[in-house]
């Protein structure tokens, strides 16, 4: 490829539109919505089309979580997360997900219970310095 069309085709705007452009022609990717990863299996058994559709909200320290689990017709359980994981629950692949990023899972330090309003001290707004009168016909730029 051509240094100059390299160049500006990477420039942020038009990598920007580019990027638009080809996330509205995708397929919707299923299972990322906000009701939580949902999987799909389907499958064809003695003339009898099965669909199994399994939706997962996962809660961790009573937080609620995305990951992007499904399940496989074997009902190994995967994640984008983790590609190269399969596990036999998904029990097994958030405590893998917990393992592997320990930091989006520290736990975060309890608030302390603020005083009643009766007994907080208002502090007065401090004092807003004036700035000059702007010209006539003058204008503002950055």
């Amino acid at each position: 490829m051509e240094t100059k069309k390299l160049t500006t085709g990477a420039a942020p705007r038009k990598l920007s539109d580019y990027l638009t452009r080809a996330r509205d022609k995708a397929p919707a990717h299923d299972g990322h919505g906000a009701g939580g990863a949902q999987s799909v299996r389907k499958d064809s058994y003695r003339g009898h089309e099965i669909e199994i559709v399994t939706t997962y909200n996962i809660l961790v320290d009573g937080r609620k979580i995305r990951a992007p689990l499904g399940v496989d017709a074997s009902g190994q359980v995967h994640c984008h997360s983790l590609p190269n994981y399969q596990t036999a629950s998904a029990v097994d692949m958030v405590r893998a997900l917990i393992d592997g990023f320990p930091e989006e899972f520290e736990r975060k330090p309890a608030r302390t219970k603020s005083r009643p309003a009766a007994s907080r001290k208002r502090r007065p707004a401090p004092a807003r310095k004036s700035r000059p009168a702007a010209k006539k016909g003058a204008r503002h730029e950055h």
